[in-house]
């Protein structure tokens, strides 16, 4: 390790010492061989290939069955925390997923068993493990987001949202990972390393909630919790093939968290689920948001719980869509997505009318409000970001963002950026960069003003929304699929088109409706009619990142008004059911059972997934 950590080596030396020794308890502990005769263990437990089985088809189970199966004491919670346990051990020594396993885990599953034993009573969430992603609070445990200096400073208090889950049932087993210092797509940093996507072993899952995703989506977890800032839930869906629902920041409030920016500008913060399919995210939805138990816990959050959020086919609705934001063009695929989902809904008899951000507000055209989301995301220029990087490790896959946080303090190096290499960037490089590097509040006037046009900025998409008559919006879930690792901290620009929706505090889901196709790819290499570059040094980088990406998952984004969250979901399961769906992954319990992969023609970042991992079809009907 060298001197690489400073005066924080002891305390890194010391936690890696310990993660690993509690990593190998774990696997002892939930490994079959050493569960024979157990007690606890339902379902059998006279053999190790016994407990296999019961593990496995504990495994293969969606989350609204295993709740059932655990409410009617088919399976106990001891049984499938062990089952969950031995699979994300598995996958995380593939994937890199989990930062910390929570030690007290074994010991909340066998008391939830013993307490039913006496009372017959269950919680709602009753022995249902969840992971969570490692900016939550939870007592007497670090919250590093990556950064040495956090180390052996643990939090004195528990996040509300674990704390409800956990009265409920649930099982909080693991903290994932998350970018270094959070305000990134690619998670990774120098304490933890870098989180693979499961369906590509090359590339992200996204940021900054990508390790609950990646774990998810490999089957590690029965759901996920995550923040969102300018699109952290909602990023990582769109990379893995989940589901996810960014709400109303103050429809579901949380506290005792890492927020990432904290004092930010007019950026709502909201949290959330991972899950597999839209009826699992309403189920978890409903049960926390207006809940009373919940508003003990957290009296800043809305009393509203969730209303109807089925509709009859005789209901009809009004869709608005686009697939250009103005500032930052999608890749071919993206574009499809859009395109293919807008035309199902309107085979359903919706009404479906176009979106044109160029007609919201005269006053504000899409690079204004581009360099308006960027001032606010960092109202003070980057001067926190830049104190929390101080002193750090720099990680391989962020150094590059790192380095422009902080060069960017220096005022004389600030001001050439700004009036000399800015101009001239947009002029020879990339308008895109020039926008982003020139988002800059002068003093705290500018930043007021900004808090402004923002404001008014939200009243005017509001009243064109109206004026449409919209009752929801479908767009692009990102500018690409799932990047290779290097890209990210090189593509800010595709930020804009998720942080736009926490601008203006709406919910904003994502449904994944199909893979990347071969054609997509082979679209976006066609200059003219699949991805004109435009001359931007950031396009052509956006088209290299989406090279090779066919077969990858590929979503929409649903948005609705403030505190729609119930139209959301209905437009949420009107896209699922309408649209193909992507695959499945399933962990391979079989090396054996391998599929047959054409090796000199499939990107060696899936060639490694698929030999851990099956794709499973779903075989919806549309």
């Amino acid at each position: 390790m060298g001197n690489m950590w400073g005066s924080n080596r002891g305390a890194v030396e010391r936690f890696q010492k310990g993660r690993e020794a509690l990593f190998n308890e774990f696997k002892e502990r939930s490994d079959p061989e050493n569960l024979v005769g157990n007690r606890r263990i339902v379902n059998g437990n006279q053999n190790a290939e016994e407990i296999e089985k019961t593990f496995c088809e504990i495994l293969q189970l969606d989350l609204i069955t295993l709740k059932s199966r655990l409410q009617t004491d088919d399976y106990n919670a001891y049984t499938v925390l062990c089952a969950f346990i031995w699979r994300a051990i598995k996958i995380d020594e593939e994937i890199n997923c989990i930062t910390e396993l929570i030690r007290e885990a074994f010991d909340i599953a066998e008391r939830l068993d013993d307490e039913y034993e006496a009372s017959g009573e269950k919680g709602d969430l009753f022995g249902l493990p969840f992971s969570v992603k490692s900016n939550f609070f939870i007592k007497n445990y670090d919250v590093t987001c990556g950064l040495a200096k956090l180390l052996e400073q643990p939090k004195t208090t528990t996040c509300p949202m674990v704390e409800f889950l956990s009265d409920q049932g649930a099982i909080p087993f693991c903290f994932t990972n998350v970018p270094q210092g959070l305000l990134s797509y690619v998670s990774s940093n120098p304490i933890y390393g870098t989180t693979k996507n499961p369906w590509d072993f090359s590339r992200t899952p996204g940021g900054s909630s990508g390790g609950e995703a990646a774990l998810l989506a490999a089957g590690g977890s029965a759901f996920g919790i995550g923040s969102d800032l300018a699109g952290s839930l909602r990023i990582p869906a769109a990379f893995c093939g989940l589901v996810t629902l960014k709400p109303t920041q103050d429809r579901l409030c949380v506290t005792d968290t890492h927020g990432g920016l904290p004092g930010r500008g007019r950026l709502g913060l909201s949290f959330g689920f991972y899950t597999k399919t839209v009826n699992e995210q309403e189920f978890l939805l409903r049960t926390i948001v207006g809940n009373p138990s919940y508003l003990e816990l957290c009296p800043m959050s809305s009393p509203a719980k969730l209303g109807k959020t089925s509709i009859t086919p005789e209901e009809k609705l009004v869709i608005g869509w686009f697939t250009d934001d103005g500032f930052n063009p999608v890749v071919p695929s993206n574009r499809r997505a859009v395109e293919e989902t807008i035309q199902n809904l309107k085979e359903q008899g919706h009404k479906i009318v176009e979106f044109k951000l160029s007609d919201v507000s005269e006053e504000f055209p899409s690079f204004v409000v581009a360099n308006m989301l960027f001032r606010n995301v960092m109202p003070d220029n980057g001067a926190y970001m830049s104190e929390m990087y101080g002193g750090e490790q720099y990680d391989e896959y962020m150094k590059l963002f790192i380095r422009l946080v902080r060069v960017k303090q220096n005022v004389v190096v600030s001001w050439l950026i700004r009036y000399g290499a800015m101009p001239l960037a947009k002029l020879l490089l990339s308008k895109r960069l020039a926008c982003i590097g020139s988002a800059y509040n002068s003093d705290l006037a500018a930043c007021r003003q900004n808090q402004e046009n923002t404001d008014t900025f939200k009243l005017h998409w509001i009243r064109y929304w109206k004026s449409k008559g919209l009752d929801a919006l479908i767009c692009p879930s990102f500018i690409t699929p799932a990047q290779p690792f290097e890209y990210p901290a090189q593509l800010s620009n595709g930020a804009f088109l998720t942080g736009l929706f926490n601008m203006l505090d709406f919910p904003a889901g994502v449904v994944p409706v199909a893979p990347v196709k071969k054609r997509d790819v082979d679209l976006l290499n066609d200059p003219v009619d699949g991805f004109p570059l435009e001359g931007d040094i950031l396009l052509k980088k956006q088209r290299e990142s989406a090279q090779q990406s066919a077969g990858l998952p590929n979503a929409v984004q649903v948005v609705t008004l403030p505190n729609c969250e119930e139209m959301c979901i209905r437009v949420m399961k009107l896209v699922e059911e309408t649209s193909s769906g992507v695959q499945r992954l399933q962990w391979k319990h079989d090396k054996n059972d391998s599929d047959p992969v054409d090796v000199n023609n499939t990107p060696s970042g899936v060639v490694e997934s698929m030999e851990h991992f099956k794709r499973l079809d779903l075989h919806r009907v549309k």
